[in-house]
């Protein structure tokens, strides 16, 4: 399981509440994170949509949020999961069904074909 990195706003580290820190990193946490960002790029690539098309179609999500929300690295809110899936034409309750975790891929661009 990947390693928790505190969330960041504009390059300045979140500090958390002492007593909470611990429920940051929790696998149960982390897992639920990662299922939430598969099962959003899952029903992206589903509806052949590009990341900045679902940012716009979820009531003007800005499309780094969109990134950070498919990698997992950070809290959705319940707003955050009402505005994705009134993009993406689905139940709330889909975005936390069990998923496969994400296919890697290659980083960069993929090569056009002639």
């Amino acid at each position: 399981m990947r390693k928790a990195r505190p969330l960041c706003l504009r390059g300045v580290p979140r500090q958390r509440k002492p007593n909470r820190a611990a429920l940051y990193t929790a696998p149960a946490y982390l897992a639920l994170l990662l299922r939430v960002g598969a099962n959003v790029r899952r029903l992206r690539e589903a509806q052949d949509l590009t990341q900045e098309e679902l940012a716009f179609r979820s009531t003007d999500m800005g499309p780094a949020m969109l990134r950070t929300i498919e990698a997992g690295r950070v809290n959705v809110t319940a707003l955050s999961m009402s505005r994705l899936a009134e993009g993406l034409g689905v139940d709330p309750a889909e975005l936390l069904a069990p998923a496969a975790p994400p296919v890697k891929r290659k980083r960069g661009r993929p090569k056009k074909e002639p």
